[in-house]
């Protein structure tokens, strides 16, 4: 009796303890995953926060000088204003999908006799002085003696590669030339020692969604060719790029609804993913309106991320509905054969 009352205590003790769990690691590496995947977006947060306030709530964009790259303070843009000629060249649109960028030119011209005429040509250049013939993409803006104010638009091409939305970084090589008709009717280039003191060039950024590179000056004898018909006034390379808060938000919100597929697709059962696949699929395609603004007209990297995301779903479902049905078939799982 005590041996029976034995093997039954023995055997309770083993009907309490808990089942091994043979998938254990799995759930330890997603639990790992997970806890990575929290920390970096809490991380990432602060990043985003801080561009979103810098973006948003940022003051009027600072004016640097055509010919020397430097910040040029209020009081000097003023003075320029008053008692010379200045033209400040505003970068107001950049259209991604026919990469073109539009500079509003403005200005005033303040002569102590009669105003020269002037041709002002801004060009798009390119690291291409060796090879190419005539001059590169350009636009020409003519002032009469009597155009004192003055405000156009002209258009310029650029490098960038919209595709890589919200990586996406766009460079131009603004070269700027010209000539001036005097009163007498003489021609004269506009070079960088006859504009001291009588002429202030300035560059600002007034594109909202952009954030503007500082310019870095090239020298003009490395983009000029022997053919061009007039030398450059200057050169500067102008880069932009996205706010750091849509980079921050892309990386995160596709991270994101990634483990959210992936938690539906291995925790849900067949019958209620197969119901709710759908709804599944429009949650993961709608990022996309989030993310994307209208006049991104390409097909950019959030679209075959989230492409690939639906693909792997649907695939998951595949093989998740062929293993429901084959569990249900009461057919054996095939086996290698052995070697004799």
């Amino acid at each position: 009796m005590d041996d029976d009352a034995g093997m039954s205590d023995v055997r309770t003790a083993a009907s309490e303890r808990p089942l091994p769990r043979p998938h254990r690691h799995w759930y330890r590496l997603a639990l790992l995953f997970t806890i990575v995947l929290v920390v970096a977006v809490v991380v990432t947060l602060p990043i985003a926060i801080r561009s979103m306030q810098e973006v948003l709530g940022r003051a009027p964009e600072p004016l640097f000088d055509l010919l020397t790259d430097e910040v040029v303070s209020d009081e000097e843009a003023a003075a320029a204003e008053a008692h010379a000629t200045y033209v400040n060249l505003g970068m107001v649109d950049l259209d991604d999908s026919t990469g073109q960028l539009t500079l509003a030119v403005s200005g005033n011209r303040v002569c102590p006799e009669t105003c020269p005429a002037l041709e002002l040509t801004f060009l798009a250049l390119d690291d291409d002085a060796d090879e190419r013939r005539g001059l590169p993409p350009s636009a020409t803006l003519s002032l009469a003696p009597d155009d004192l104010i003055f405000s156009e638009t002209v258009q310029l091409p650029l490098r960038g590669q919209p595709s890589l939305y919200p990586f996406d970084t766009y460079q131009i090589w603004l070269g700027v030339g010209g000539t001036a008709t005097l009163p007498d009717g003489s021609t004269v280039e506009l070079r960088p020692g006859a504009l001291s003191g009588r002429a202030t060039v300035t560059l600002q950024n007034r594109i909202p969604d952009m954030i503007m590179d500082r310019p870095t000056p090239v020298p003009p004898d490395a983009v000029s060719a022997a053919a061009d018909p007039f030398a450059f006034l200057a050169v500067q390379e102008i880069g932009f790029e996205r706010p750091a808060y849509l980079k921050v938000l892309a990386v995160v919100l596709v991270l994101l609804i990634a483990v959210s597929a992936a938690m539906a697709l291995f925790t849900r059962e067949v019958n209620d993913l197969a119901l709710g696949i759908g709804g599944l699929i429009l949650g993961v395609w709608g990022l996309r309106s989030l993310l994307l603004p209208q006049g991104v007209s390409t097909v950019t990297a959030i679209d075959l991320a989230l492409s690939w995301l639906i693909l792997l779903l649907l695939l998951g479902l595949a093989l998740r509905a062929a293993l429901h049905f084959h569990r249900h078939s009461d057919l054996p799982l095939p086996r290698p054969r052995r070697a004799r």
